[in-house]
């Protein structure tokens, strides 16, 4: 395990190394799908995606568009040597229409629109179908489809019946396959990320029928009908687009056969193939891992709410993004309005999770834009399965308003919504902390009481005649004073609630036992 985190963390630090280097050659890349548009086509109304990185994981749950926004992707361009057939909306999203009998799909006009960045500035092209598909151009007189090699791959398991029939007849062919050998680049794309060494990888190929065919470095040679899922494709995958250049490369699934470790080896590969060959890359994806593997305008995260309606929702926080993947259920989750309010609850965790002999993994605190939001982020972890794990944490000024009950009906149940303490925001509760008792927090924050009731002063006299309003005034207060002690306003939150748990008397104690009392509700279950 200790080995695996060591190279997990190694991954990190290149990807984080590739973000910079990729984001800054995007402006110099010769073609780049700025933008796809797509109305009225499976149930989207109007939906707008942007890639603003090179490389793109669009993810959600399933039925949230994911497939149909890449499919639309691959229409945008006129790919050389494809045949007339290949990358077009007819061919990618097909219609039912029998000659003979009432069922058929329902034709409603549809408009799939692309936004290039090109060498010659932004362009755009739209199709539209009516009876049948026609492309325009917006007005531009003489204008064409951007020309681009493109790659569209579904990475699935070998178990297609079709498929399998497909390789099973070239085993009955009277005349040898021809063989074509992969190139050192493409096998070394596979061996970065699969534990076997290759003497040679060749691909059988007949008429439009093609196998794969491995030697290994001492003595196995197979098919890839002996192939594990993953080994299968990731030999694909590195056959079909190592030597790709300038190209746009969508894949659905990309994570489908590969363990966690090389599904973010393969993200690492996928942003060096982009970076040495002017590469776009566009993924869907159902995995934290491949989520995680690009920065976050890399990140498209698509939702179909309960009218049907897909929307692409803002990036979420990691604690919300795992529990749309269901990574949340090994931890107990609560959910704050910002960093304060998570100040605060570490702070409580601190003296809670030793007295209860619990890991700092098993609770997990995380924060998002607001309180108006959690109705929804509750309505989306019941929709996952997930709602039982969480606890929602309102600020105090939350108290007399109606967010509480709206959580509860999203959720359609009874779920934990707990309250910071006071009412107001927790930055002016935790002023009021320690402008009571400036004598009890001058070691804590490393500073002696006569220069912390010093600043103390001098800030409230600085804004007491502000016309701001009361949490305004108290995190520019709190702003003010962590530059003097070299503490963050959420790390001074958290020193204060530390404190705060361990006095019998105070303030804090109803929201303590609270917490305590779901903590051991949520071991027992």
């Amino acid at each position: 395990m200790l080995v695996y985190a060591q190279g997990t963390q190694l991954i990190e630090r290149r990807l984080k190394k590739l973000w910079g280097q990729l984001q800054g050659k995007k402006p110099h890349m010769p073609q780049f799908l700025a933008e796809v548009r797509l109305l009225g086509i499976r149930g989207i109304d109007d939906l707008r995606i942007s890639f603003d990185y090179p490389v793109s994981v669009i993810a959600g749950g399933n039925a949230s568009g994911k497939s149909t926004v890449l499919f639309a992707a691959a229409c945008a361009y006129k790919v050389p040597d494809a045949g007339v057939r290949d990358f077009v909306p007819s061919t990618l999203f097909p219609d039912y229409s029998p000659k003979i009998g009432k069922r058929g799909d329902q034709k409603d006009e549809v408009l799939l629109e692309f936004e290039y960045s090109t060498p010659d500035g932004r362009q755009s092209m739209r199709w539209k179908r009516a009876k049948g598909w026609n492309r325009s151009f917006f007005g531009r007189r003489h204008a064409k489809q951007p020309e681009r090699s493109l790659y569209l791959r579904t990475l699935s398991n070998l178990s297609n019946p079709s498929e399998i029939r497909s390789f099973l007849n070239m085993s009955r062919l009277t005349a040898a396959p021809e063989e074509l050998p992969l190139t050192a680049s493409q096998i070394q794309f596979a061996e970065q990320m699969l534990p076997f060494r290759y003497s040679e990888v060749v691909r059988l190929s007949s008429g439009k029928k093609d196998l794969l065919f491995v030697s290994q470095e001492g003595g196995a040679a197979y098919s890839e009908l002996h192939m594990a899922a993953g080994e299968r494709a990731i030999l694909r995958l590195s056959g079909e687009i190592a030597q790709l250049k300038q190209a746009l490369v969508l894949i659905d699934e990309v994570e489908a056969g590969l363990h966690p470790w090389v599904q973010q080896l393969l993200m690492l590969q996928l942003q060096q193939l982009a970076l040495r060959n002017d590469l776009q890359i566009i993924v869907t994806s159902h995995s934290p891992v491949v989520l995680d593997s690009v920065p976050e305008n890399g990140r498209i995260f698509l939702e179909r709410d309960e009218t049907g309606r897909v929307t692409v929702q803002p990036p979420y926080r990691d604690l919300v993004r795992n529990a749309l993947y269901g990574r949340s259920g090994d931890a107990l989750n609560l959910l704050c309005e910002d960093d304060a309010g998570e100040g605060i609850l570490q702070g409580i965790f601190d003296v809670l999770l030793p007295r209860q002999g619990m890991s700092r993994e098993s609770v997990l605190v995380g924060r998002d834009t607001g309180a108006e939001e959690f109705p929804a982020h509750a309505r989306a972890f019941r929709k996952f399965g997930q709602i039982q794990s969480f606890v929602f944490v309102l600020d105090g000024d939350k108290r007399d308003e109606k967010v509480e009950e709206r959580i509860r009906d999203a959720a359609e149940r009874s779920v934990p919504v707990i309250f910071l303490p006071g009412r107001s925001a927790p930055e002016v509760w935790v002023w009021e902390q320690l402008c009571g008792r400036p004598e009890t927090w001058s070691d804590h924050l490393h500073i002696s009481s006569a220069e912390l009731v010093e600043l103390l002063k001098r800030q409230d006299a600085v804004y007491n005649s502000s016309s701001d309003t009361l949490a305004n005034i108290a995190k520019a207060k709190l702003s003010a004073l962590e530059q003097s002690v070299n503490l963050s306003s959420s790390e001074i939150c958290r020193v204060v609630a530390r404190i705060e748990t361990n006095r019998g008397d105070s303030e804090i104690q109803p929201l303590v036992e609270q917490l305590e009392n779901r903590m051991l509700e949520w071991r027992s279950q």
